[in-house]
Order: C-alpha cells, then structure tokens, then sequence
C-alpha cells in the first residue's frame, strides 16, 4: 500500500505515517480549502489547530493488525464535489504535526 490512499470514500494511512502522525489518537480535526485542494488533518488534541481553522471532528478507525489506519471522507467528497476515484494521494507532513493531503 502506498502511505495514503483514497479507497472506497475513505482515507487510508499507513502505519509507517501513523504511528508517527497519529499515536494513540481516536480522532482527528480536519478542515478542506477547495480553493486549495487541500485537506489539513491533525490529532484532536492539537487544540492550536482546532482554533486556527473552522474544523470537524473525525474518528480515527483501524484498518488491519498491521497498524494502518482509516479515515472516513464520504461527507467531505460528496459535499465539496471531490473525484472520488481510488488512487494515491500527495501529501506533505510538517514540523507542527499537521498533515496536507492535496487533491
């Protein structure tokens, strides 16, 4: 598996990305900037995040005994009119823990 994927309306990470992005987290706080193309994430306990961006709360599921992790992106594909096509997606972890998903 590459490190993140779009299958079946649903973001997979990785474990490599995971455990290191993720930790023990249960939830994430996402926001889309389509002006962008761009999906932010970060764990829900970054609360300087969540006070910076207009947020939603996701929940955080695991995919396999592997440690790779899911996603549901359902809602945001269908409101915001994103290709829902299985594929690769670009992304770019920084610094701050926060991770940009481009579409």
């Amino acid at each position: 598996m590459e490190n993140v994927v779009l299958q079946n309306r649903h973001l997979l990470i990785a474990a490599a990305v995971a455990n290191n992005f993720l930790a023990d987290s249960t939830h994430i706080n996402m926001v889309y900037y389509a002006q962008r193309s761009t999906l932010l994430l970060a764990p829900a306990a970054d609360e300087l995040f969540k006070g910076l961006h207009k947020t939603s709360m996701q929940m955080v599921k695991n995919k396999n005994l592997l440690g790779d992790k899911s996603i549901s992106l359902e809602e945001l594909l269908i409101d915001n009119e994103i290709d829902d096509t299985d594929r690769p997606l670009t992304y770019k972890l920084d610094a701050m823990n926060i991770m940009q998903i481009f579409f």
